[in-house]
């Protein structure tokens, strides 16, 4: 479930805030790549730190652990929601690095292309000869694959002629 802003006011200290509304959208388009990483890796470590006191309230409230220092007050309800915040922060700002890194990808491909298609068209092509005063033989036959013909041609027939004959004295 994603946090509006007003709910995010809610949740966080002003620093935070300030990390986290950076992730929206127009700003979060504004900021280059290095700029991303470095929000990326304060988001994590908020993000973290906000796992750790959720991980303790809930053990708190199991009975399990001691009670922590009185400045993380609050129920693990309100600490896991934050730590909802901030990795719904860390996820955005993930995907923005992405996509940036996919159009510098992309773009160095394209380029690539470019380099290769103008090398292509720069390429001495070698010269065609010319067709001469005198035409090729022109294509070779190929040999045929059937068998050659052992008997002489006059021969074939004499079988099935042979076979007429019997039957025709047989009928008389």
């Amino acid at each position: 479930m994603t946090t509006g802003a007003a709910g995010e006011r809610r949740f966080l200290s002003q620093e935070e805030l300030a990390v986290v509304g950076t992730s929206h959208y127009p700003q979060l388009a504004e900021l280059d790549a290095g700029q991303l990483r470095e929000m990326r890796g304060r988001l994590r470590d908020l993000r973290d730190k906000a796992r750790t006191v959720a991980h303790h309230k809930r053990r708190e409230a199991r009975g399990k652990g001691p009670p922590r220092a009185v400045a993380a007050s609050g129920t693990s309800e309100h600490a896991s929601r934050r730590k909802q915040i901030f990795s719904q922060a860390l996820k955005r700002t993930n995907h923005q690095l992405e996509r940036i890194q996919h159009a510098e990808a992309r773009a160095r491909t394209v380029g690539g292309y470019q380099k290769a298609l103008a090398l292509l068209r720069r390429a001495k092509r070698p010269a065609r000869p010319a067709a001469g005063r005198h035409a090729n033989p022109g294509m070779r036959s190929n040999p045929s694959l059937r068998r050659a013909m052992i008997l002489d041609p006059a021969m074939v027939g004499r079988v099935s002629q042979a076979g007429k004959a019997a039957q025709a004295r047989r009928d008389a």
